[in-house]
């Protein structure tokens, strides 16, 4: 398959949605697509990969992407040499300079890929995660297909950037409306044991605050003293709070 339409039609829609972004970047994140896509040593298949996951340029304040990303890592297979070099397809950073998110994708295609390149796969894949590299594998064949639903449906999102995302947002721990309501990070922002709080009246499960020694149901609205479970462990009791172990 020529991918080239697609990758035309895709980049035209980037451009499109750019302007109509009001972030003041258009022309430098336009520019810098450009040149990606102008570069004779890249092939079709990394070009629309990177489009794939530029579709929001100017959404990626979580993270930024750096193609063909040359990384220094530990061999675990040979600890006698000081360390080895990979090229990886497309590198993601995220986080902090101090606690960072990398992930890893690789295009299986990009490059032969043979049975002994295969086995240096697995033994790049096996040193980027002992080196806290989150690594993402796809084919060939799943870019020609996501590439073609752009095409066929212009307000497509892609599978592939959904799942990055996911992927990226759920190593930063971000706090937001939905992982607050998560018990352990809820815990960790107030301080207070949040998980199930069995009703001893209707028997019936509600969220709630573990640390609090009295509750009403939410469902049947009668007031009770939780029941400790077998595994929670309390230091001292102050106030009507538990403080656990």
């Amino acid at each position: 398959m020529d991918l080239k339409p697609y990758i035309q039609s895709l980049r035209d829609q980037i451009e499109y949605d750019l302007k109509h972004d009001d972030s003041g970047i258009q022309d430098h994140l336009l520019t810098h697509l450009d040149d990606f896509l102008l570069m004779p040593s890249k092939s079709d298949i990394e070009k629309a990969f990177f489009l794939i996951l530029n579709q929001f340029p100017g959404d990626h304040n979580d993270y930024i992407i750096r193609p063909s990303e040359m990384v220094l890592v530990p061999d675990i297979y040979d600890m006698s040499v000081p360390g080895i070099e990979y090229e990886i397809d497309f590198a993601l950073y995220g986080g902090s300079v101090k606690d960072p998110v990398k992930v890893a994708i690789e295009v299986d295609g990009i490059r032969s890929h043979g049975h002994k390149h295969t086995r240096k796969d697995r033994r790049k894949d096996a040193n980027l995660q002992a080196a806290n590299w989150l690594v993402m594998r796809f084919t060939s064949k799943e870019v020609h297909e996501e590439i073609v639903k752009f095409h066929n449906n212009e307000i497509f999102t892609s599978d592939f950037l959904t799942s990055i995302d996911n992927v990226i947002q759920e190593r930063l721990q971000l706090v937001t409306g939905n992982n607050y309501i998560k018990y352990d990070v809820r815990s960790v922002l107030t301080g207070y044991k949040w998980g199930d709080v069995r009703c001893i009246h209707c028997g019936l499960n509600q969220y709630g605050n573990l640390s609090r020694k009295n509750h009403t149901c939410q469902h049947c609205k009668n007031r009770f003293v939780r029941q400790l479970e077998q595994h929670e462990r309390v230091k001292y009791e102050h106030n009507g709070l538990y403080f656990f172990e």
